[in-house]
């Protein structure tokens, strides 16, 4: 399948030092879900942002992130409104705060149209109201955030973020504020709705359902990524991650040991290192490449 996005040696280093992306590199292809995961900090909505240009000043940003032909690091106005909406769709994290409480739910997702200046075709909102499952949505648009649960204002984002049949949809935690039965049937209107998912999760169960690839991050890097990165995890911070995870029936979870390093410091060697408990002399020194999908040389030779 053809590359609809293509992440190369992308750095991300904000106003206050933090390093938030330390050359990263993917690629999403057309049809495909790749998913981000990692702890907090690691890297993953930054990325999303650094996408979308939604950075705070003064941020620098080297590398090249290539969506669809365009290039998004660096790109002036002209090309960032060709990127927002129509090349890429964006599903917020948290959707009463997406939505603004003074507007309907109506005027929102028309928004979709009137930001590239466009007026929505007669009927289009409430169709897409009804195309991701909202019931009676002619009546349910003219009502206001508070009287939506968060189900469905997070059906409501994925249908205006879908609006212009964008190549590539960006997801950030999409299912933050919704309960186990809300987040899987979240996931799977966004799966299908999306040409091309970029999606950030904590939820690796919900993940390793709908994702083709997942890239695991740690400390603005890519430590891990596959298709079985989380069913079969070779990378010790993958290992850790998983086992970190609460699971029915399974006993409490392994807690992973130490805390991530300071980005704002130099790193010298593999950023895991300090927490690993395969590390060996080398990985302190060294930083380990991605190779055969895995940036650790204890697993991977």
């Amino acid at each position: 399948m053809a590359e609809v996005l293509t992440v190369d040696d992308l750095h991300v280093t904000y106003p206050d030092g933090t390093r938030a992306l330390r050359g990263v590199s993917l690629a999403l292809a057309d049809g495909a879900c790749l998913a981000l995961v990692g702890e907090s900090g690691s890297g993953k909505s930054t990325l999303l942002r650094a996408l979308l240009s939604l950075l705070p000043r003064a941020s620098v940003v080297t590398g090249s992130a290539i969506v669809g032909g365009v290039e998004a690091v660096g790109a002036d106005r002209a090309a960032m409104r060709r990127l927002r909406g129509g090349l890429l769709g964006h599903v917020a994290q948290d959707p009463h705060t997406a939505a603004d409480p003074l507007w309907t739910v109506g005027r929102s997702l028309r928004e979709a149209w009137r930001a590239r200046r466009l007026r929505p075709p007669p009927g289009a909102p409430a169709e897409r109201a009804r195309a991701v499952g909202i019931d009676r949505p002619a009546e349910r648009l003219r009502q206001h955030p508070h009287q939506w649960s968060g189900g469905m204002l997070q059906r409501a984002q994925i249908a205006g973020a879908g609006v212009h049949g964008p190549l590539v949809t960006l997801a950030d935690e999409p299912t933050s504020a919704l309960d186990a039965e809300l987040a899987a049937i979240t996931l799977g209107v966004l799966r299908r709705d999306s040409r091309a998912l970029l999606l950030v999760s904590h939820d690796l169960r919900h993940v390793a359902a709908v994702a083709d690839q997942v890239a695991v991050l740690y400390a603005g890097r890519v430590v891990e990524v596959g298709r079985d990165a989380l069913t079969a995890p070779r990378h010790p911070y993958t290992r850790a991650l998983v086992a970190a995870t609460p699971r029915p029936g399974h006993g409490l979870p392994t807690e992973l040991p130490g805390t991530p390093p300071d980005l704002r410091a130099d790193i010298v060697g593999c950023a895991f290192a300090p927490r690993c408990p395969l590390a060996v002399n080398a990985c302190h020194h060294s930083d380990p490449a991605l190779a055969d999908g895995v940036a650790c040389p204890v697993v991977s030779g």
